[in-house]
């Protein structure tokens, strides 16, 4: 696994305004008295203070109903409507803004608002108009002008770019640092080592010359070199943050003992902030990370004693030992993050996941409670709590829940978008609205063609009704091809074949369900009972349904069912 610690940080210019922007007080700390609304702008602050978004922005647009050339209180939507993740809002204001008066801090938010929808050529029509406004930071903003182009996919129009700013901007390390991100990315190795050596031979004290370098010579297989100069770069610059490069080369080199005590040391230190040990940390809970998961929770535990005040390090520190199984303690850390930041929506979700996973429903509900106290009508914690409604087998009320989320969803992500519309299917087939449930699935899988709970459940109920057995066919079978090697959806796709009286293909995927299910329910063994009862083998039909039966069904009616089988050797519809 690549972690690509190498090279990450990287000079991108000054304007990255938009994008790590979490206090809209902070931002708007003028001095409102000297503004004709400056009290009215007083009041909206102290609404916000209480969390109170909507009804801020409604008490802005009051404001610039009589004040309609207050280009601060466009921009100050701007930012609400960024914190809100609603970015054609954000720029919507942004450009009102920019109607009225032009001023580089509108441009760099619409520079950034922009990136934040991958819309690079809007992007660069605004950077280019604060390149030419700006003169103070031109060499600045045209190196965030090529890493735009860079990671627009622009490649070659990134490496013209910054060939052309060297003819007409003073050398610099900075410079040559961006271009060699670009010929590294490109496979130029080389000519990225002849633009950086100079610069590190010289003793650059631009750290990020040692980390790019380092880079080259290791993608050309020479670890020494780049050990070398990762290692100057440490002494030279007493950057810290170069100990991520070092333990990323070591781990590379498959010296995980080196490799983790270097990572050790860019945790402890106090010079880099937490947002880049964040990322760190964030990479190496992924699937098939180098360091085991007591060096994970060592790690977080350093992120703890270095950053105590930052609510986000204790939520870290809740996933690591909820990974570890230590859900207790992964609980009281969630429970401290979201006591210190109770604004922090993610944590909030853990907390409740959390809360499920350990089978504390009533727990969740209460945790959704309090949250939705800070962040009223906020979507995710809705649809969490609806889910421990659910769970707790409290249709209406996961009902409502659900549909407060999806009133509430129109500014979220595709993602929360579709699990909410699945969570409605699995709550209206519980109530036997059979048409909205269905609309409901294909809804969340419109949203994302990868929901494969969506496809699994819409499938089995489809079979369950003997309705649609060839739609129902082709989801089970789309859910299975994008999560091979899964008991339940194999299952599913067994018996949507068995309802539509494919028997053989049948006992195929129920054969891979028993074989990727661990343990095997009840229901999965009936169903392999009925499928061998269809195909004439009853001796072994029977033995299923009393094995079955051993294992205990969900209710008095199944309980019965199964018995019936039994004593009749064959199937019950």
């Amino acid at each position: 696994m690549r972690l690509n610690f190498l090279g990450k940080r990287i000079f991108l210019g000054c304007v990255g305004f938009f994008i790590g922007m979490v206090n809209i007080l902070q931002a708007q700390s003028l001095d409102t008295k000297d503004r004709p609304y400056g009290t009215r702008l007083k009041n909206v602050q102290d609404i916000l203070k209480q969390g109170k978004i909507g009804p801020g922005i409604d008490s802005l647009d009051a404001i610039l109903s009589d004040y309609p050339k207050a280009d601060d209180i466009y921009f100050t939507k701007a930012i609400l409507f960024a914190q809100m993740r609603n970015q054609d809002g954000a720029i919507e204001a942004i450009k009102g803004a920019l109607d009225i008066q032009v001023k580089p801090e509108y441009l760099s938010f619409a520079v950034d608002a922009y990136k934040s929808k991958n819309n690079v050529d809007s992007a660069l029509i605004y950077l280019d108009k604060l390149i030419d406004l700006d003169n103070n930071r031109t060499a600045s903003l045209k190196r965030e002008r090529i890493m735009l182009l860079f990671n627009g996919g622009r490649k070659d129009d990134a490496i013209k770019y910054f060939y052309k700013t060297k003819e007409t901007e003073p050398r610099s390390d900075t410079l040559d640092m961006v271009g060699s991100v670009l010929l590294n990315d490109a496979g130029d190795h080389k000519a990225a080592i002849d633009l950086l050596k100079p610069w590190a031979d010289q003793e650059t004290t631009l750290a990020q010359v040692y980390g790019q370098l380092a880079q080259a010579y290791n993608l050309s297989k020479n670890t020494k070199l780049a050990l070398a100069y990762i290692n100057k770069g440490l002494q030279v610059t007493q950057e810290d943050f170069l100990y991520f490069d070092l333990a990323d080369l070591y781990r590379l080199d498959k010296k995980l003992k080196l490799s983790f005590e270097a990572l050790k040391k860019g945790f402890e230190s106090k010079k880099i902030d937490f947002g880049e040990k964040n990322r760190i940390i964030m990479t190496l809970l992924g699937p098939k990370a180098p360091y085991t998961n007591e060096q994970l929770l060592a790690l977080a535990n350093i992120l703890v004693e270095v950053h105590p005040r930052i609510a986000e390090s204790h939520m870290v520190k809740g996933q690591v030992l909820w990974l570890n199984e230590d859900k207790t303690a992964a609980q009281s850390n969630l429970s401290v993050a979201v006591t210190m930041n109770p604004y922090q929506i993610d944590a909030w979700r853990m907390l409740m996941s959390l809360d499920m996973d350990k089978g504390e429903f009533d727990q969740a509900i209460a945790h959704g409670a309090e949250a939705l106290r800070y962040v009223a009508n906020n979507a995710t914690i809705l649809y969490f709590t609806s889910m421990a409604y659910l769970m707790k087998k409290d249709t209406e009320n996961s009902r409502k829940f659900m549909e407060a989320a999806l009133n509430n969803a129109q500014d979220e992500s595709p993602f929360l978008q579709a699990n909410i519309y699945g969570g409605l299917g699995d709550i209206y087939n519980t109530l036997k609205m059979y048409k909205a449930s269905d609309a409901a699935y294909l809804e969340a899988i419109r949203l994302d063609s990868t929901n494969v709970t969506a496809m699994n459940n819409l499938a089995y109920y489809l079979s369950l009704r003997k309705e649609r057995l060839d739609e129902a066919a082709k989801y089970a079978a789309m859910a299975t091809k994008l999560q091979p090697n899964n008991g339940t959806f194999e299952d599913t796709y067994a018996w949507v074949l068995f309802a539509n009286g494919q028997y053989e293909e049948a006992l195929v995927w129920i054969q891979k369900a028993l074989k990727n299910t661990n343990p095997q329910t009840s229901v999965l063994i009936e169903h392999y009972g009925d499928i061998l009862s269809k195909l004439g083998k009853t001796t072994e039909a029977v033995k299923q349904w009393n094995l079955a039966l051993d294992k205990g069904t969900d209710s008095e009616e199944s309980k019965q069912k199964l018995k019936k089988k039994i004593e009749i050797k064959d199937y019950v519809e």
